[in-house]
């Protein structure tokens, strides 16, 4: 996905950015040489969870992709595209496709859901 940097820092020697993207806006731990304000880049998402239905992934009544960061939490919505494997579904947002580790399978096998996390990690692909 192509996001733009609006700001990066560190705390506690971990970096972060803040970015935009076509579906939102959020902030998240950044993986590789800290990037400039105001860069694109196009980035890799990684949820670093194990993802419970009616804990941390409901359905979603919204139907379009979406991504905000609130108090810490990092909510995605996005639509189901694979979900036939005990272990893991294929969520997709805009043109992006983000791999998801199931605790449990999920019953619903399409539609769109909204996860949340606080463990989001993105990884820069075109460097």
């Amino acid at each position: 996905m192509k996001i733009h940097i609006t700001e990066a820092f560190s705390v506690k020697g971990t970096l972060y950015v803040k970015f935009q993207s076509p579906s939102g806006n959020a902030t998240a731990l950044w993986s590789g040489t800290t990037p400039e304000n105001n860069e694109i880049l196009d980035v890799e998402f990684d949820l670093d969870d194990v993802f419970s239905w009616g804990k941390n992934i409901k359905l979603s009544n919204k139907k379009t992709p979406h991504i905000t960061t609130i108090n810490g939490v990092t909510q995605i919505t996005a639509e189901v595209i694979k979900n036939q494997d005990e272990e893991c579904a294929a969520l997709k947002i805009n043109d992006s496709i983000i791999l998801i580790d199931l605790e449990k399978p999920m019953a619903e096998k399409t539609g769109w859901v909204q996860v949340s996390t606080a463990r989001i990690r993105l990884y820069p692909t075109n460097i």
